[in-house]
């Protein structure tokens, strides 16, 4: 080979060398270039992300309800006692008393009017009557007391009945509560109450007749009974 000819072939080696350094030049251009854009896209994406997170972090934090909190004091804290609660015994009891408060003193009540007992209550026995003859019960008290003589009543109530008995004449009836009923008969037309009036203690309701016909052998009297939960009782007992 002559000397020309290897100097063409020196002179196209150069030039392949120069273009192969330039295409790699490029492609480490060009592999820097896109790991560049990566790095700023991911922290653009990384920003936008840590920028959203702050919001909603921000939008959370608005949502909570905001705690006032009392400024701490030296003060001793007082504790409230709380009543002790009563027992079973105890409640019953109570209430036992109260409903004998609610009751009322029997020794309040009083004789409806003065005057010897002319026949007693008989409990139930069975005694002959003057005027029949026949063998009965007495279930109240026979006051003496002359045609006319002021009746009372023997303790405060509401005026139940004012009846005109075909035995005991003309009576009235005083409820007083809690079971306790008085009844007074023989008496005359002048009665002075009427059925649902209250009456106090001592307060006039009529006076001393002869209406009752089972009893008109006997002297002058006031028939008084009283009643007890449904049962006659001796009104002696009731006054005290």
């Amino acid at each position: 080979m002559n000397k020309n000819s290897k100097s063409a072939l020196s002179g196209k080696g150069f030039y392949v060398a120069l273009a192969l350094s330039i295409a790699m030049v490029g492609a480490a251009c060009y592999f820097a270039y896109t790991q560049t854009a990566d790095n700023i896209s991911g922290k653009l994406k990384s920003s936008v992300s840590s920028s959203e997170m702050e919001k909603e972090a921000a939008d959370i934090m608005t949502d909570i309800p905001k705690v006032t909190v009392a400024p701490y004091t030296n003060e001793e804290t007082v504790t409230e006692t709380q009543p002790e609660t009563e027992s079973d015994e105890e409640c019953e009891e109570r209430e036992e008393q109260s409903q004998e408060t609610a009751k009322p003193d029997e020794k309040t009540f009083s004789m409806p009017l003065e005057g010897e007992v002319l026949n007693e209550f008989s409990n139930g026995e069975l005694v002959k009557s003057k005027t029949t003859g026949a063998w009965q019960t007495h279930n109240g008290i026979d006051i003496s007391a002359a045609l006319g003589d002021v009746v009372l009543s023997a303790g405060s109530g509401t005026v139940a009945a004012v009846d005109n008995d075909p035995l005991w004449g003309i009576t009235v009836t005083i409820d007083h509560g809690n079971g306790i009923i008085t009844k007074y008969s023989n008496l005359n037309e002048g009665v002075t109450v009427q059925v649902g009036q209250e009456v106090g203690s001592g307060e006039e309701i009529g006076a001393v007749g002869e209406t009752a016909d089972i009893e008109t052998s006997e002297e002058s009297h006031l028939h008084f009974e009283t009643v007890k939960n449904g049962s006659y009782v001796n009104p002696l007992e009731i006054i005290g």
